[in-house]
């Protein structure tokens, strides 16, 4: 009974946390450029700040959550600095308030995702580890139906009062996530620390942050992936809106089709991992994607966008789902500093999108869909190889273990 209560409390976080960055996320843009007057230049400095500020936020956070006796404290503290800061952006409405907020606090505030599956997966390792996998999994896709339901809500709030309004829609998701998990500091049973694990170990008792041979490949291999994923986001509206004249509505019921064919298959993945190596998993993954990109150079209509949406959601969902215990696992019982990879390979392959993007010379945008498509290829092929390598290390050290 315990345990369903922290995974109930665990679920509401994360809907909500969810829910801010699907109201905020749409509107970024808009308050800062069009509100607020900044140029094309200073809001794209402003995002990248931001993005390696979140990568600073991420690495800083899971060193120390690894060493801290209750990591709850730390999901507190993202979820009070999400409050803040999207709650200044609303009711001071200045370019100054926005860059600051973007740079200083937005960064801790996106950390709760990943802090949130940090403390999420050491809590299942210890209490459920034979459904640890298939629990992240299902967390993740409860992230994901609040990118389902939240937009057009958000959205809606938006037209019928001002766009900054989406702001104080992510400062109370947050306000709720803080709440959320104030009850589960509540929980006795629920905490997760160093001193859980051993008593009186200390910071220098850690052990070494070393990323395994066939981790660092499959790492790279995951960072393809997202960044096949990052371009597939970005290029996905402009597709339909300029390269086949559809409508800003149709943006939306692409978007909604996506993610609500996600749900189910994140959970289907998180099944498949208790039965397969994850490396496989996300290799697989990767082809089907490139198989999708591929298609997409093709897509003549609207609805034939919406058709391949049901092959892209089956490689997303493993790619937004099972990378993040794969990557829980690259630092060994550094489970905090492994999580924050989650947030290091997002950013990484943000930018490595932004430079494909940026390169394009065309006036079209399905041609940059073949350079997705060979992203994706070469992230199956690292992942083969990640497997191959992970397999190679195991027989070396256990010469009579069976091959996996």
């Amino acid at each position: 009974m315990h345990s369903s209560r922290v995974t109930g409390l665990l679920a509401t976080n994360i809907f909500l946390s969810g829910a801010a960055f699907a109201a905020m996320t749409p509107y970024r843009a808009i308050v800062g450029i069009e509100s607020l007057g900044l140029s094309n230049a200073t809001f794209a400095l402003v995002m990248t700040l931001n993005a390696l500020g979140g990568a600073f936020a991420a690495v800083t956070l899971g060193w120390l959550s690894d060493s801290v006796r209750d990591r709850r404290l730390l999901i507190f503290l993202c979820a009070v600095a999400g409050a803040i800061g999207f709650g200044l952006i609303w009711a001071l409405r200045t370019p100054i308030a926005f860059i600051t907020v973007f740079c200083l606090l937005v960064p801790f505030g996106n950390a709760l995702f990943s802090q949130s599956f940090s403390y999420s997966r050491a809590y299942y390792d210890r209490e459920r580890p034979d459904r640890a996998e298939l629990t992240i999994s299902m967390l993740r896709s409860v992230f994901t139906v609040a990118w389902v339901i939240v937009p057009p809500v958000a959205g809606w709030i938006a037209a019928e009062t001002s766009s900054y309004s989406a702001f104080a829609f992510a400062a109370l998701a947050h306000v709720g996530c803080t709440l959320t998990v104030g009850v589960l500091l509540m929980q006795p049973g629920a905490r997760i620390g160093r001193d859980t694990v051993a008593t009186g170990a200390s910071v220098e008792s850690l052990p070494s942050a070393r990323i395994p041979w066939s981790y660092k490949i499959g790492i790279a291999g995951v960072t393809l992936g997202l960044a096949a994923l990052q371009l597939n986001m970005v290029l996905l509206p402009l597709v339909i809106v300029r390269d086949l004249a559809g409508s800003l509505a149709q943006v939306g019921i692409n978007a909604a089709v996506a993610a609500a064919i996600e749900v189910p298959v994140m959970i289907g993945w998180g099944y498949l991992a208790l039965r397969m190596r994850k490396e496989s998993i996300l290799a697989i993954a990767s082809a089907i994607f490139a198989v999708y990109f591929g298609l997409m150079t093709m897509a003549a209509s609207f609805w034939q966008v919406v058709v391949l949406q049901s092959i892209a959601a089956v490689a997303i969902a493993a790619l937004l789902s099972i990378s993040i215990s794969y990557l829980q696992e690259a630092i060994p019982r550094r489970i905090g500093l492994s999580t924050s990879l989650v947030d290091v390979t997002r950013v990484v392959a943000s930018v490595a999108a932004a430079a494909v993007f940026a390169l394009n010379p065309l006036a079209t945008y399905g041609p940059i869909m073949a350079v997705a498509a060979v992203l994706s290829l070469c992230g199956a092929l690292l992942m083969v190889l990640a497997h191959r390598e992970s397999r190679r290390m195991a027989l070396r050290n256990d010469p009579l273990a069976p091959p996996s």
